[in-house]
């Protein structure tokens, strides 16, 4: 048996003056003081082997290991292309809208809706003293199953301060597609105050059905034919009366910034088709103002009542308004 080797050759010997000297073995370094375990409750824990051992390659393509990885993918964008691209985060639920109940209805008015205001003035000062307003609101809803419309207007004028014009008029008309066909059933209700007429308040009220002879974003054009009554209240013939409506409906887009209508309602008596009120009105509408919303329009509006009970028989408007969209 070999004699061991000096103590000088493991490193672990020290020079006493007169000979090497072995040193005590170093301890451990897995191993706690007793102190530390006596005083934080520490438990002697030996140091762990890597989990995972990554192969070596050579060049020559062989593995020296027999254990292996799947290489990480190489990225497919460079970084910041995410950003580049607008790529964001979902939204935090922090930012996410909360709509109250009470903002459920103007939501509803708002989204999905094409609607504007409308304004003209004009009068005159020195020999005559003229001034003429018309205010209105339209409101318009269209799905690919209905249609439903909202038209007020509000005319007044007066010469050297007597007023010679005081009307209103309130349309409420609803159409709904027939399954995948063309026809469609509608509801009509109007409403007409003129304080220079016989009557305080004339109500109409029709339905029935109509045809959509093409119906698209650019061009609508629609016929109708129902029944229904009106009353005129506080008239000489204060009662409901019977009768039939014939309608035309059309709108076209000339081009981004120009818009075409037109509209026509001929409501007969049953008793007497000679008794009768045809109602048409024509508009154009020019974009001024895209920022701001603002619209042209030129429109003409015929009343037409073949018994005026003692007023003229026909009234003819013509105006020139201001239309803020919203």
């Amino acid at each position: 048996m070999p004699a061991p080797a000096p103590s000088w050759q493991t490193g672990q010997s020290t020079w006493n003056g007169s000979g090497y000297e072995s040193l005590p073995a170093a301890p451990p370094i897995n191993e706690l003081p007793d102190e530390w375990v006596e005083n934080f409750g520490l438990s002697q824990a030996p140091l762990q082997q890597p989990i995972v051992d990554l192969p070596l390659t050579d060049p020559s393509g062989g593995k020296s290991s027999a254990s292996s990885i799947a290489p990480i993918p190489e990225r497919q964008l460079p970084i910041g292309a995410a950003i580049s691209e607008g790529a964001t985060l979902d939204e935090p639920p922090l930012e996410q809208e909360v709509v109250r109940w009470y903002q459920v209805p103007w939501r509803w008015m708002s989204k999905g809706w094409e609607n504007h205001a409308e304004f003209g003035l004009d009068g005159s000062t020195g020999n005559a003293e003229t001034l003429a307003i018309q205010t209105g609101l339209e409101m318009k809803r269209k799905t690919d199953r209905y249609t439903l419309a909202l038209d007020i207007d509000y005319r007044q004028a007066s010469a050297q301060n007597r007023t010679t014009e005081d009307n209103a008029r309130l349309n409420l008309d609803y159409d709904r597609l027939l399954g995948d066909s063309n026809w469609t059933t509608f509801g009509k209700l109007g409403m007409e105050y003129d304080e220079f007429k016989a009557f305080d308040l004339r109500l109409n009220l029709n339905a029935g059905l109509g045809y959509y002879w093409i119906r698209n974003d650019n061009t609508n054009l629609v016929t109708r034919i129902g029944a229904g009554a009106s009353r005129e209240f506080d008239s000489p013939v204060d009662e409901w009366t019977p009768e039939a409506v014939f309608g035309l409906e059309a709108d076209h887009k000339l081009s981004s910034r120009q818009k075409l209508k037109a509209k026509i309602d001929y409501f007969p008596t049953f008793e007497d088709f000679g008794d009768y009120r045809v109602v048409t009105d024509v508009s154009w509408e020019s974009l001024i103002d895209n920022s701001k919303n603002l619209s042209l329009r030129l429109s003409v509006t015929d009343r037409y009542d073949s018994t005026p009970q003692g007023a003229l028989a026909n009234d003819f408007y013509y105006s020139a308004l201001l239309l803020y969209k919203f």
